[in-house]
């Protein structure tokens, strides 16, 4: 057989395991009596990666000290107290 026709079949049998594991996790999940709790932590994690990850890719902002003390630089102290 041809390599691209083992790599194809390699990747459908992965495919088809990993759906499988997934089925038999998702069966054991719903069968857990503290679901709900499970819900709200699965929730929370994913709001706090979502911030992470805003927070490493997203543009960082001036903090509202340093834009003031930038200002006040920029105007000068206007009293001659060098």
């Amino acid at each position: 057989m041809s390599d691209p026709v083992l790599i194809a079949a390699g990747a459908a049998d992965l495919v088809i395991e990993g759906v499988g594991t997934a089925l038999r996790r998702a069966g054991s999940l719903l069968g857990r009596s503290d679901l709900a709790a499970l819900a709200r932590d699965g929730r929370e994690e994913l709001r706090r990666r979502g911030l992470l990850a805003l927070r490493r890719h997203a543009r960082a902002t001036e903090s509202h000290m340093e834009l003031l003390a930038r200002r006040a630089g920029a105007r000068g102290s206007g009293r001659g107290d060098a």
